[in-house]
């Protein structure tokens, strides 16, 4: 039995996609048992996806506040509910 990198074995699957072949016979033609062959798609694209749904990137955009907040400046004092967008406040923020 060869031994693959996870990388290999991705090249594999992707060249199986556009191949027009059946998996068995692919997985044959490549001189692969079937079934390791089916296996080891689902062991790794699964941990493929997994990984792809591990983190969320995040961006200052379309951050609110989660609490309720209170600017005050001397006498003046504003109020702002949860749900407030964070870019508005720091584009008001600068503004003063």
């Amino acid at each position: 039995m060869i031994r693959r990198t996870t990388e290999q074995w991705l090249v594999l699957f992707d060249q199986h996609k556009v191949s027009g072949l059946t998996q068995t016979e692919f997985a044959k033609q490549q001189g692969i048992d079937p079934t390791y062959f089916s296996y080891r798609k689902r062991q790794l694209l699964a941990w493929q996806q997994e990984d792809d749904t591990g983190f969320v990137e995040l961006t200052t955009q379309g951050m609110i506040l989660n609490q309720s907040i209170m600017l005050k400046k001397r006498d003046v004092e504003l109020h702002l509910p949860p749900g407030t967008d964070v870019l508005w406040l720091a584009a008001l923020l600068r503004a003063l």
